[in-house]
């Protein structure tokens, strides 16, 4: 999840003085351009162009940066996020590339405003790496213009600033003009600081410190009290320490209370007031409230991270200035802080920054232990980006000692594609393993084993390592925890062993609820009533859904987390079962969702299963919009997300056979042809059933329906009840085409009684214009059922009349057609070539909404254009 303190612009003091001149550089934000303002800690960038938005009154997002958001998938999500727009995250380095920016700047485009809308990105110089800036780059050579950029930072970001002063397509305040000039000095003094000099040592001290706000407030503040000393103070201090001098000055001038305070809490990356009274439980003479409240009314650089100003954070300079001493002075006061700290967090649920205390503490062992509790689930949920973070922060000895821990720091090295430095981590566990008893971790290594081995297409040896699994499982039942059961019932999906699968996620599921294992339940029911909806229970599968919730629920569990992972199968069963208003409701909050930002597979997957809502209501353009988005995401997740989710790709197929527009999803079987020929597996059913309808209009339909028997034949056996009332119906599909109505209203008969036990009737009515012909036999052989309105579907076309009429030509092919001309002797008669033809045939398909020769005919009847 998100940090939502992250999109909150800090306030302005009230006191706070004006920077006219400043407002009046920066102007009028102008579309489509950056504004770029960076000079070191303590100048008030911030501060200025909080005045200039405030002064704007126009919209905009803000997007405070830190050192985590150095990788290139978290800078991305939060951006998008800041911005309102779903972002898959992906993996590190390789994961971001041209593709999903061109996708983020045409979702922008797509929900423009007609107003400017201002991005700005806090502390810049927090990133570093080289493939954001050279994204980033990228981004702004292509800014739209409905937006504008603003970056604050302490150095000149590599984004190519040269070329863009040249082009004068950036707005730049540097340090120097930050500044204070002597009148904005003397203003800050009185205003802000209540301190009243002479004029002579205003100007000295505006010389002194060259009007670097940061010198002036920590000045101000060590003279406050003390003006008269303020010219024999002034004569002694050079500028080269100032900083540093001033930073020690003002802590020392504080109550014993108040610096026992910073030197604790400014280790802190936020802190509320809870937090600070548990952590300093054991300095007694330091009252957290009231230091708290000295701190706020001294303007001590504290600022408020929400509107209710319940979470604060210190400004960078002055926490880095205050940390460096408080390492020096009391180190072993910190550990017992940072300690304290990572309890209270703990207590509180955030397990992340007690990861992040333990870790400033270096108490590895309490941090490894933090990780391996939430590793193992995050992994296999796909949330990586943390657990990269950590890991790369830990020392390798300690890793080294721990192999669960090594389990854990091999699989992030997977999911980045680097499979090969992840190996030796697994070989690293293994050893370690050896002669101890861990026969669950070691199940989970072996598990591992079988995926690598079926990402590099090694089937042979991911069977291999599956099947010895699957064997110590057996031997030794009683050892496995419910992760480890989770993983085996996820391995038995995979391999098409759903029956199998279905016990030992049950088996999870109950090993959960044992353990209070959280996240591992969600987890399990998610998946189980995936395969319980596949086998054709639908009620069962709904059951396992809110029985789950309602577990949860009582744990205390917050309900949105759960409706995040659970409304994934709401939606899906609700769409399949025609329960379209309330699939959309379930689908509300996975939008919302997407747009904080979630991991590859589980945005892809929300993207695929709003797509299929569009083509309920046959909006095309949106469903193929919304399959582009999510594109390419799987091939990049190893959760268990993507073994639940059809293929983008595949989908975008369907979508273009549906709406007769036939030609791109022929190119796709083309394409994917050898590779489903050649996997018959239960992962590629749903991509054999695309390809044998493409087959058929291919004119080989012997093929396709020898691949649809085939399909039948495995969903049979494994009780997949859902894929094998869909291929009934393509072969339904595939028979009308060809004309066979007889056997085509045999297998649609087939598929209705497979469907109708578990409710599933949205398939009939997605493909109601290729089957009419078949519901239409079935009701004259005297049968009746719900599906008697899907006849009325497939004839209730949005307009009467086509879009764009026929061309002669193609009116002359639609007649020849008509009277049983093949395409060699359509061109033959015409005298036109067998591809003109063909292009002739394809507009005829488009613009009649048809998807077939027979279709293109019976059309062409109802509107008179056939003699």
């Amino acid at each position: 999840m998100l940090l939502k303190t992250k999109f909150f612009a800090p306030p302005i003091r009230d006191d706070a003085i004006p920077r006219e001149r400043l407002l009046r550089r920066l102007g009028s934000p102008a579309p489509g351009r950056l504004s770029l303002i960076h000079a070191p800690a303590g100048y008030g960038k911030t501060t200025l162009i909080k005045q200039w938005l405030d002064s704007l009154r126009g919209h905009y997002s803000w997007l405070s940066l830190d050192q985590q958001d150095n990788e290139p998938s978290r800078f991305w999500q939060y951006l998008s996020s800041a911005l309102a727009l779903p972002m898959p995250r992906a993996e590190r380095d390789t994961a971001i590339n041209e593709d999903h920016l061109i996708r983020l700047l045409n979702h922008w485009q797509a929900a423009a405003p007609d107003f400017l809308h201002v991005l700005v990105l806090d502390d810049f110089h927090c990133i570093q790496d080289q493939a954001i800036l050279d994204q980033l780059s990228w981004f702004l050579d292509r800014l739209p213009h409905s937006l504008h950029l603003v970056i604050t930072s302490r150095t000149l970001p590599q984004l190519h600033i040269p070329r863009r002063r040249v082009r004068n397509t950036v707005v730049e305040l540097k340090a120097q003009d930050l500044c204070f000039q002597s009148t904005e000095t003397q203003q800050f003094l009185e205003q802000t600081l209540s301190l009243h000099l002479k004029p002579d040592m205003v100007s000295a001290l505006h010389n002194q410190t060259e009007g670097w706000a940061a010198a002036l407030q920590l000045a101000g503040l060590y003279l406050q009290g003390d003006e008269a000393s303020a010219d024999q103070w002034l004569e002694r201090k050079s500028n080269n320490s100032m900083v540093d001098y001033l930073a020690e000055e003002v802590l020392a001038s504080q109550t014993e209370a108040v610096q026992q305070f910073l030197l604790h809490v400014t280790l802190m990356r936020r802190f509320n007031l809870p937090l600070c009274e548990f952590a300093l439980s054991d300095l007694p003479d330091c009252e957290a409230r009231a230091c708290l409240l000295q701190l706020q009314e001294n303007n001590l650089f504290l600022i408020p991270l929400d509107e209710d100003s319940n979470w604060f954070r210190f400004h960078d300079l002055f926490r880095e200035n205050i940390q460096s001493l408080a390492r020096k002075a009391i180190p072993d006061s910190l550990r017992i802080f940072l300690r304290n700290a990572a309890n209270w967090f703990l207590a509180n649920a955030e397990k992340e920054e007690a990861i992040f205390c333990l870790m400033q503490a270096e108490l590895w062992h309490d941090a490894a232990n933090l990780i391996e509790e939430l590793g193992v689930t995050r992994m296999l949920a796909g949330q990586n980006d943390s657990l990269n973070w950590w890991l790369n922060r830990l020392p390798e000895t300690t890793i080294a000692e721990r192999p669960k821990l090594a389990l854990i720091k091999a699989w992030t090295l997977f999911c980045t594609e680097r499979v090969i430095e992840a190996e030796p981590y697994l070989d690293q566990a293994d050893r370690m393993l050896q002669g101890a008893d861990h026969t669950a971790l070691h199940t989970q290594i072996l598990l591992f084993r079988a995926h690598i081995a079926r990402f590099r297409g090694d089937t042979e040896q991911s069977a291999h390592w599956s099947a010895l699994a699957m064997q110590q499982s057996q031997d030794t039942p009683h050892q496995h925890n419910a992760v480890t059961q989770f993983a085996m019932g996820l391995e038995l999906y995979q391999n098409g062993q759903h029956q199998s699968a279905r016990v030992t996620l049950e088996q999870a599921l109950k090993a959960a609820h044992e353990e209070l294992n959280y996240f591992c339940a969600l987890s399990v029911s998610v998946l189980l009533s995936h395969v319980y909806f596949h086998a054709g229970f639908t009620q069962q599968a709904l059951a396992i859904l809110e029985d789950t919730r309602h577990w949860l629920m009582n744990q205390q569990q917050a309900g949105d987390y759960i409706e995040h992972w659970q409304n994934i199968l709401y939606v899906s069963i609700y769409r399949e079962t025609r329960k379209l208003d309330q699939a959309r409701q379930f689908m509300q909050p996975l939008l919302e969702l997407q747009q904080q930002g979630v991991e590859n597979g589980h945005s892809a997957l929300i993207s695929l299963i709003q797509s299929a809502l569009h083509a309920c209501d046959r909006n095309w353009d949106l469903a193929l919009t919304a399959t582009e988005f999510a594109a390419g995401l799987m091939a990049q997740d190893q959760s268990h997300w993507s073994a639940m989710s059809p293929d983008a790709s595949m989908m975008r197929a369907v979508y273009y056979l549906q709406k007769a527009n036939p030609e791109p999803a022929l190119q796709w079987a083309k394409n994917n042809e050898k590779r489903l020929l050649e996997n018959q597996h239960f992962n590629t059913e749903e991509e054999r059933m695309v390809l044998a309808r493409c087959l058929s209009l291919q004119g080989r339909s012997d093929e396709a329906l020898q691949l649809l028997e085939s399909i039948i034949e495995e969903s049979t056996c494994q009780g997949r009840q859902l894929n094998k009332a869909r291929s009934l119906l393509t072969q339904a599909i595939v028979y009308c085409h060809h004309g066979r109505l007889d056997a085509a209203t045999d297998a649609l008969q087939l598929a209705l009684s497979c469907a109708e036990p578990a409710g599933l009737q949205q398939m009939f009515f997605d493909e109601s214009p290729f089957i009419q012909p078949a519901l239409l036999l079935l009701k004259q052989r005297g049968h009746t059922g719900w599906w008697e309105t899907v006849i009325d579907y497939a004839t209730d076309e949005p307009n009467e009349q086509m879009v764009e009429p026929l061309t002669s030509r193609e009116l002359e092919v639609l007649n020849l057609i008509a009277i049983g001309h093949r395409n060699q002797a359509i061109a033959d008669t015409l005298h036109i070539a067998l591809t003109t033809t063909k292009a002739h045939i394809r507009n005829i398909y488009e613009k009649m909404s048809v998807a077939s020769r027979t279709q293109a005919v019976a059309r062409g009847r109802e509107l008179g254009l056939i003699h």
